[in-house]
């Protein structure tokens, strides 16, 4: 257990960051970038001389950095020496096209970055459902995380805001998982041979895939492509136990989200990686002992002003947990 102790904090100290050479008078970077004298020192690309051993690959969720313009967002990943990431939030479109995704790509190449995934998708009518696979298709994406669902019927033709609460006080109860969305899904799977996951939400939409029971009961018999995009601080709040569910299940689950929380139903911000509740070596553990081959992306929810720091800090903290993992493996 000390052993791990210090290899944790060892890497948390190793995910701190700066972007400058001089002393700010925030710990901010984006008033960093503003507020110093001297130049922004702009960093080689770099890439960790020793590799994990462990099966799975490590990187950052798409919408860790959903305010971040794209070079910037590009730029984080850079320097904190992370080189896969869920598609960048809004930095290309469905129609885009082929010289546009080629362009796209050779901008995540120059900062080292490859786009694995696209999602979490709302899959709401057989028109987006196609036009998100066939933009992987076209990128070359092989994974899509996806939430399937229809508006309740009660509200469906109803398109005045506060008429439909009327009906149903909580919006987040206006979702429900879909069965018709999922057999589209069935269809394109087949189709594209693409895998999708079922994104899980939580408690708080409680009939909208609230934990990863509840995507594998409605997958059911449909093609095998179709599975998990399992988020372990969602699945927690929802009182499903993360490390259980993983040892159980993980021949469904095709990403894995890492999100670190205060365990309480009412709460939904991600805490930086070792402030957390989660069992997260249990977590990284079980994911190690099934083989799971898949990627494990950062979600970090907490303060998106002044996140390279904060999120440095948590990758340094899931990557001190691997490192740990893997040499109490041995």
């Amino acid at each position: 257990m000390k052993k791990l102790i210090g290899v944790v904090a060892a890497a948390i100290l190793a995910g701190c960051c700066s972007v400058c050479d001089t002393k700010c008078e925030t710990k901010c970077v984006k008033a960093c970038e503003t507020k110093c004298d001297k130049p922004k020192v702009v960093r080689p690309l770099s890439k960790s001389l020793r590799q994990s051993k462990l099966p799975f690959k490590l990187g950052v969720a798409r919408w860790t950095l959903h305010l971040e313009p794209f070079d910037s967002s590009l730029r984080i990943l850079r320097d904190i020496d992370v080189h896969y990431s869920g598609m960048l939030y809004k930095t290309i479109s469905y129609d885009a096209t082929d010289a546009e995704i080629a362009a796209h790509k050779a901008k995540c190449a120059e900062y080292g970055v490859q786009i694995i995934s696209e999602g979490p998708a709302d899959f709401t009518s057989e028109e987006k459902i196609k036009a998100v696979f066939e933009f992987a298709k076209r990128y070359g994406i092989k994974f899509i995380a996806c939430v399937p669902y229809e508006l309740d019927p009660r509200i469906a033709g109803i398109a005045d805001e506060k008429e439909r609460l009327n009906i149903i006080p909580n919006k987040k109860e206006w979702n429900v998982e879909s069965d018709k969305m999922l057999d589209i899904v069935d269809k394109y799977v087949k189709l594209y041979d693409i895998k999708v996951g079922i994104h899980n939400h939580g408690p708080d939409m409680p009939r909208c895939f609230p934990n990863g029971a509840a995507g594998l009961a409605r997958i059911g018999n449909r093609d095998r492509r179709i599975g998990l995009c399992y988020d372990i601080g969602h699945a927690k709040r929802s009182g499903e136990d993360p490390v259980k569910f993983i040892r159980e299940h993980s021949d469904r689950i095709y990403e894995v989200h890492l999100k670190n929380i205060e365990v309480d139903p009412a709460k939904n911000r991600a805490k930086e990686g070792p402030r957390g509740e989660l069992d997260i070596p249990g977590v990284i553990k079980a994911l190690s002992d099934v083989n799971y081959t898949g990627f494990c992306l950062v979600e970090y929810e907490t303060n998106y002003d002044c996140i390279e720091s904060p999120l440095a800090e948590s990758v340094g903290y899931y990557r001190g947990i691997m490192d740990a993992v893997e040499a109490l493996g041995k």
